[in-house]
Order: structure tokens, then sequence, then C-alpha cells
């Protein structure tokens, strides 16, 4: 009995001096936010030495005609060679790669498209549609990309816009509410279902036009590109209060490269011919075949010039010069070139020459290396007053992407010594970042295997009964 009276007393005061030694430790330990690093060491892992300067210069490509030129890395859009690329420079009909891929987006294929005088008006290269005519929106993309047609550019890009518009008004979308304020040719209460673009004037043309463009300049934007800014959908010479129609080398090559990640991009690009005819109203209102055919032929010649050429889009305009953009795959590996500006008439066959020494820079030089793999177990960190004292840690990233003898890369881990409780598993406790030639590419987290809870009142307490309890 006396012995578990002392064992009592013993606790009590134990418990009191915990007590106390919490009210003084709770107060430190508030100045210090939970999970800042006492300390951060970091560590850097060079995976791969850069050749000297003079054996980059000797395999680069030189003496391109081009004034502005890019090859990238298709799958992650890394840069690998550029000439003047972030220049923004006209770009001709290479801009109709980013044309349908926003009708691709926000039109329908099988949607029928009516022919306005503004499209019908349009300046050669023209699949010569007529005012009042109706064609399926897929008939249009193949005039469009085959043979560069500048009236299906504008017919697609005016139905396309009110496709949108009627979308947007379906579903109460407030969008719609604050381009009211810029729309001057439609009436603030216009039912968009029930217009007949055949019929509308040229300023409502123009209006749709520009808010097809609008979605060409933002899907721009989100691709990455900041030296792009289109007027028209068609690439024509254009200038208005923002700036002239432009983009740049590696902008371009941006857009190609999402452009071949789409399936309906890739089969209408390689097709080789195409026939089809405009679409005649039934008194039912349904479409038949009309009374007009077509047959457009690519004319995409570097499909035939370079094995594994997957897609591109040629284009010329008196400022542009010629242009192409081409898309090259060999095995799982995508290269992306583009030339602006390269020649003028009389050398109609610079751009194929420039582009196959991109492509062949890429491919004799570029090959897929695995640069980061999955840790498991990196290192263990260091809880302060966390109930387990120590936590195990892992980086679950894998990377791999086209490197060259050219590239120095290094893996900076950046990971505190000590942290302070508490700790959640799969919580971040320090990043591992991946420089190529001293410029960040990609940085993922180090992450905390398992949790630690915090030392705390009742934590204690509870440690005390039962190591005084019998």
């Amino acid at each position: 009995m006396k012995t578990l009276a002392s064992r009592f007393l013993t606790a009590i005061i134990i418990l009191l001096l915990v007590c106390e030694l919490f009210s003084h430790s709770n107060s430190s330990i508030e100045t210090i936010s939970v999970n800042k690093a006492q300390s951060e060491p970091i560590t850097t892992l060079c995976i791969n030495e850069v050749s000297n300067s003079d054996d980059y210069n000797k395999s680069k490509p030189s003496n391109l005609y081009a004034k502005y030129a890019a090859v990238i890395d298709g799958t992650n859009s890394r840069v690998l060679f550029e000439k003047d690329g972030y220049t923004p420079a006209a770009n001709a009909s290479t801009t109709k790669i980013m044309t349908i891929m926003i009708a691709l987006e926000y039109g329908n294929l099988d949607q029928i498209a009516s022919v306005s005088k503004y499209a019908e008006s349009m300046p050669d290269v023209q699949l010569n549609i007529n005012a009042g005519e109706n064609y399926a929106l897929r008939d249009l993309l193949y005039s469009l990309m085959l043979q560069s047609h500048n009236d299906s550019a504008v017919a697609i890009a005016e139905n396309v816009a009110m496709t949108y518009l009627i979308n947007l008004q379906k579903s109460g979308d407030s969008t719609l509410n604050s381009m009211s304020y810029t729309m001057s040719t439609f009436d603030s209460n216009t039912d968009f279902s029930t217009i007949d673009i055949s019929t509308i004037s040229t300023e409502q043309s123009k209006e749709l036009v520009h808010i097809f463009a609008t979605l060409m300049n933002l899907k721009a934007k989100s691709f990455g590109c900041t030296n792009t800014y289109f007027i028209t959908p068609n690439g024509l010479d254009a200038e208005d209060e923002n700036g002239k129609h432009s983009t740049s080398a590696v902008d371009l090559a941006r857009i190609m490269a999402h452009c071949v990640q789409n399936e309906d991009f890739l089969k209408i690009t390689q097709t080789k011919t195409y026939s089809f005819t405009n679409q005649k109203k039934k008194d039912d209102g349904t479409y038949s075949a009309g009374s007009r055919s077509f047959t457009v032929n690519n004319a995409n010649a570097f499909l035939q010039m370079m094995d594994g050429v997957i897609s591109g889009k040629t284009g010329f305009t008196g400022d542009a010069g010629y242009c192409y953009v081409c898309a090259l795959k060999r095995d799982n590996d995508i290269f992306v070139s583009v030339v602006l500006a390269c020649g003028w008439p009389g050398n109609k066959s610079y751009k194929w020459a420039d582009t196959k020494k991109l492509l062949n820079f890429g491919i004799e030089n570029y090959f897929n290396t695995n640069v980061f793999t999955y840790i498991s177990d990196y290192k263990d960190i260091t809880v302060n007053n966390g109930i387990t004292p120590t936590i195990k840690t892992c980086i679950n990233s894998d990377v791999a992407m086209l490197l060259s003898r050219f590239d120095n890369v290094n893996v900076i881990y950046s990971m505190p010594e000590t942290i302070n409780a508490p700790i959640t598993a799969n919580s971040t406790v320090g990043t591992a970042s991946i420089y190529i030639n001293d410029q960040l590419y990609c940085e993922f987290p180090i992450l905390a295997k398992s949790s630690s809870e915090k030392i705390d009142f009742i934590y204690c307490i509870d440690k005390i009964i039962k190591g005084f309890l019998p």
C-alpha cells in the first residue's frame, strides 16, 4: 500500500513538471511555423555532362534560309534548337492548324455550315463556295487543311463561333453577358439559334470571326504561347489596334505538338484525296447531297519526303514568305519543326531543305533517356515533437525525355533535416527539381511515407499513467 501511494505521489509530481514544461515549450513552438524547415540542405546530382560548345556548333543546323526556325520535343514542347525562335512573325496559312483545332473542340464534324457573303469574298486560294450554300463542317475541314482554302476557313470560323454562342446561351454561361458589351452588331436579346449565317451582314460576319480568333488566342495561351496573336482563321496578313497577325517559330511548334495528339486532326491532315458535295436542305429540314462536287488533294508534299512525317501545313503570303510546320514520329519520339520567312517566290523549295536539317538534327542527336526514376526510400527526416521521432520519405515520379550529349542535366534535392510535427502520410516535405542546361524543367514533391502526430499534453498523461500503473 505504501509503495502504491509512493508511485502515485511521484506520478503527480512528474505530471506537474510536464504541465510546466508544456506551458513553456508551447509558447516557444508557436513562434515557429508548423512544418517550417529548420535547415534545408540541398543535394545536387549531375547525371549528364555537357559536351563542349565546339561540338554543339558543329552539329546544330546552320546556313538556314529561314529567318525564324525551331525544332522541339513534341512530347513536352522543350526547345531543342531555335533561330530567332521567340520573335513574332507573320505565319500565313500555318495558322490553320489552330483553326482546325478550335473547330474540332467547339464544333461538330456533322454540323451543317452555312456560307455568308463575307466567306465567299475571301481571296485565293479558294474552294469557291457561294453565299447561301451549305456544307458539312467535316468537309470544309478537309478543304481547309488539304488545299488551304481561305473561304472555307472563314465559313468554319463563322459557324463554329455561332455554335459557341448558342451553347453559351443555352447553358446560361455568364461569359455571354460579358461578351455582350463588345458585340455591337447583334442585339442583346438575340436568340442565336434562329440566325441564318447566309443572310448576316459583313459586320456581323467579322464579329463572329473575331470571337473565333479570341478562342484561338486563348487556346494558344493555354499551350504556353506568349508571342502569338491571331486575327484571322486563314492566316492572311492582317493588323488591328492590338498588333499584327503573328506567331513565333517556337509558339507555332508548340501548337502543332498539341494538334498531333488529336486523332481527327491526324486523320484529316494525312488524307491524300478527299471528295464531297455541298448539302441541300430538304423540306423536312434534313440534308442530302447537293449538285456541286469537289475533290481536294493534299498539298503537303513533305509527307513523302521523309520517313515518319505524320502531319504538316504550308503557308505563304507577301509578308510571311514561305512557311512550314511539320511533325515527325520515330519510334515513340516526336519532333516538331517550324520555318518562317523561308524565302519568297523563286525559292519555294527552301522550306523543305531547312525542315530536313531541323528534323535530322533532332533525330541524330536526341534520344529518349530516363532522367529520373521512382525512389521508394529516399532519406529519413527527423520530426520535432513527434510521437514518431523519424519518418521515411519517397519520391513517386518518373521522368523520361529526349536528351543529347549537349544537355547538362542536374537533379537538385531540397529537404530539411528536421521538420515540426504533426506530419501526415503523403504530405510534401521537400522537392526534387530537374534542371536542364541551368533552366528548371520540372519539379516534384518529396513525400512523407507515414504520419507522426504531435506530442501533446494528453499523450504525456497517457504515457505517465501507463508507466506507473501496475
